[in-house]
């Protein structure tokens, strides 16, 4: 297959479509949805943040120099990010559908969307592999304490419901801050910089704050606007609306964000992120109303 083709159906897996996706869903179609959808993608971002530094392992084009990938890649290899979301974001999709075909079609996307990423040297069979698992594995978390956890936030006040979600997305900032110092502790080969032709940025500190911002501000919003989502407009031009508002925001404030590993800079990175996700559960649902959207 060229690598062309290649390269393009790897975008199915790309976190950057999740969230475009998730949002539109949100705004659009089905706020729970949307919100289920949220936090797996930031649960599995953070975890996957986690274990690439925590495992400090090379992609296959980084020790080959034979090897041409069809992207660049400047983060550790282990576990593919690209096969540990498809199945959650695919599979809350198909689950949600209720429709046989859709658990097939799920299944062969995110099947396709590996594959790629090891015929494209990106991954390895084993980076592939591991990324399945754990996202099959974090799927399953999510269906199994879906209930106890929306009960939760269904008998629970203002302050306890912000509370326990800070909480959470710490627990989540102080794995991936351990994983980042670890991971900054190792030594880059010089081979690998050569090999891969790019400069290599294997810790990631302010990817891991920004993704718990990302949750924190969504669950914020979800805690201010305590259930009471903007009806949908009765014609479908207007609600076409909404994406092209609200969109633009939130990529901004996600492009702005500070990239660097110095403490106060990652405050600001999370704050940042708590906007955007602030944003996109709370803010722009506030717009949509006020413009009758």
């Amino acid at each position: 297959m060229p690598d062309s083709v290649v390269a393009f159906l790897t975008h199915f897996g790309e976190i950057q479509l999740f969230i475009v996706a998730t949002v539109c869903i949100h705004w659009m179609i089905c706020p729970r949805l949307g919100t289920r959808l949220w936090f797996a993608l930031c649960l599995s971002s953070s975890v996957q943040q986690t274990l690439k530094m925590a495992f400090a392992q090379p992609r296959p084009y980084w020790v080959n120099p034979d090897l041409v990938a069809i992207e660049r890649s400047t983060s550790y290899g282990m576990p593919s990010g690209h096969a540990q979301t498809p199945p959650l974001f695919y599979g809350i999709l198909a689950k949600s559908s209720r429709r046989r075909w859709a658990y097939f079609l799920a299944a062969a996307i995110v099947i396709l969307t590996g594959w790629t990423r090891i015929v494209g040297n990106v991954h390895s069979v084993e980076q592939v592999l591991s990324g399945w698992t754990i996202g099959v594995l974090l799927l399953i978390a999510i269906f199994l304490l879906e209930k106890p956890a929306t009960h939760w936030w269904q008998r629970s006040n203002f302050t306890i419901r912000v509370s326990g979600s800070f909480v959470f997305c710490a627990v989540l900032m102080a794995f991936g801050l351990w994983a980042a110092v670890h991971a900054g502790q190792q030594i880059v080969p010089q081979s690998w910089i050569e090999n891969a032709g790019h400069p290599l940025r294997p810790v990631k500190a302010d990817n891991i704050i920004i993704v718990p911002g990302l949750l924190f501000g969504w669950l914020l919003g979800l805690a201010l606007l305590d259930g009471k989502h903007p009806p949908k407009p009765g014609k479908k031009l207007k609600l076409a609306l909404r994406p092209l508002l609200g969109l633009p925001p939130l990529a901004l404030l996600i492009d702005i964000a500070p990239g660097k590993e110095i403490e106060l800079i990652l405050i600001l990175t999370f704050v940042v992120g708590t906007i955007a996700g602030l944003w996109s559960s709370y803010g722009a649902p506030i717009l949509f109303k006020i413009l009758k959207i």
